[in-house]
């Protein structure tokens, strides 16, 4: 198989990270420590007298014993509080890596140089972005600067080093979905794509011949039904929501989690907003007044799935379903982690829009040279965008400019970003799942899927396989378990 060559580690080998005991990253540092002035005295002014606050401290002697009143607790009496009697000020790693003997890595959560698998440990090697080095936790936002990417949440920058900050060990679970024979009852009846919200809501949309729908189903499987427009097929489902569970738990905003300060979507409500598409190929005879296009869900409307966006009858001429019906009309539809909505092929095969669903309008992006059939957002300014030629693209919606990541030479079905472990799984037409590095192009062989259709990431750290029920018949969806530390 012509990615079995490229298998790696699930964790890319540029990233590595490993756990500490309670999970959570131990206090990755803001800036370097400071260091003291090796006097002794403990009060900072290099001279080895005793504080001229009038408070009582041991005599600043610098001979490393207890109580030898440098202040730095640590007993050296050298006032850096390294703890080695030496005065030197020993630095952290992050601000120079190569301090570091060769068989071992600079961890930039600790600042300290580690085994390479030591529990806890992010390391690799740093990027060029302009006039920085974006270290481990960190990406280039292709114009200078270096942002945070998974498993960190921020970004420090000390000189021209840059890491990732706020960083996690464990997989947060913040809920658990409805279980497995629960989603495969009732709910996954026709079904076609399946999307959790950050909530563990459970959304689906169907392919089927009749009146299509969109169902929710609650974790304590609580099962609602909304009717769409007309006879027109559904083809993807994708929720609002936060893509970034390295921050602390949030409060709830309604009924969805969101993590505090969050922007305001740029044609949405809040996280937890759902858009579909509808599909329709050009020999179906499913042409509405408006066409077929982008949809979002009003819950209490009269119409509750109306077209905000239409879209021409498009057609994949090679498509990774195999399936005049399923390979048809706008694909590749993904929130952004900027909230806004962008979606593939609503003119024409491979044109890319972004979509302002309360205003009903579209800014043309650019034109990719075949047919979008996935995308998934990746940082604050990156997508992975998916062509039926089996080629992956990051694009970067600020500037409007695709990078080729990796050709994989058959078609995708399905893109779904770990927002974790940073890495997007790919379904292919060859029932293949591989795991994509999407900043390094370093791919692995996941699993097969027991047939054609999607996979999902649900925040339980699962894997969700769902059948393409309109082309193989009724099987029921399947699961595997992500890893949930490193």
């Amino acid at each position: 198989m012509r990615h079995a060559a490229a298998t790696i580690l699930l964790l890319s080998s540029v990233l590595t990270l490993a756990c500490s005991d309670d999970g959570t990253a131990d206090g990755g540092p803001t800036t370097n420590s400071e260091t003291g002035d090796g006097d002794g005295d403990g009060d900072g002014d290099g001279d080895g007298d005793p504080s001229e606050s009038g408070e009582t401290m041991a005599s600043g002697d610098g001979d490393g014993d207890p109580g030898d009143g440098d202040g730095d607790g640590d007993g050296d009496g050298d006032g850096d509080g390294d703890g080695d009697g030496d005065g030197d000020g020993d630095m952290l790693c992050q601000t120079n890596p190569e301090v570091c003997e060769p068989d071992l890595v600079c961890d930039v959560i600790s600042g300290e140089c580690a085994e390479p698998d030591a529990p806890c440990t992010l390391a690799g090697d740093p990027t060029a972005c302009g006039e920085f080095q974006c270290g481990p936790g960190s990406v280039c936002d292709d114009e200078g600067a270096c942002i945070p990417v998974a498993p960190c949440g921020s970004v420090v920058c000390e000189g021209d080093q840059c890491w990732g900050d706020a960083c996690v060990c464990a997989r947060p679970v913040p809920c658990e979905t409805a279980s497995v024979d629960e989603l495969n009852g009732p709910f996954s009846t026709d079904i076609f794509d399946l999307e959790f919200a950050d909530d563990c809501n459970a959304w689906m949309v169907t392919l089927r011949s009749g009146t299509d729908y969109v169902r929710r189903m609650t974790p304590d499987a609580n099962l609602t039904e909304w009717d769409g427009v007309a006879n027109l097929n559904m083809g993807e489902v994708k929720v609002l929501k936060a893509l970034n569970p390295q921050y602390p738990p949030a409060p709830l905003a309604g009924d969805i989690l969101a993590p505090e300060g969050s922007p305001t979507p740029d044609g949405g409500d809040m996280l937890g907003e759902v858009a579909i598409t509808y599909t329709c190929c050009p020999t179906c005879g499913c042409f509405v007044d408006p066409p077929q296009g982008v949809a979002r869900l009003i819950e209490d409307a009269m119409v509750p799935l109306p077209i905000v966006l239409p879209g021409v009858p498009t057609q994949g001429q090679d498509g990774p379903f195999g399936n005049s019906a399923a390979d048809a009309g706008p694909m590749g539809l993904t929130w952004g982690e900027d909230l806004r909505l962008y979606v593939g092929n609503s003119e024409q095969n491979g044109n890319f829009d972004t979509v302002d669903l309360d205003a009903q309008t579209q800014e043309f992006l650019m034109m990719f040279d075949s047919r979008v059939t996935a995308a998934a957002p990746l940082t604050s300014v990156h997508l992975l965008v998916a062509l039926d030629t089996g080629e992956l693209l990051r694009f970067n919606t600020a500037l409007n400019e695709a990078t080729p990541v990796i050709d994989l030479e058959v078609g995708v079905t399905s893109l779904s970003h770990d927002s974790f472990s940073g890495l997007v799984y790919a379904s292919l037409s060859d029932l293949s799942i591989v795991a994509v590095n999407p900043f390094t192009a370093e791919i692995t062989d996941f699993d097969v899927m027991p047939n054609l259709g999607r996979v999902t990431v649900s925040p339980d750290g699962k894997l969700w396989w769902v059948p393409a029920k309109s082309q193989i018949g009724d099987m029921p969806m399947t699961t595997w378990d992500l890893p949930d530390s490193f």
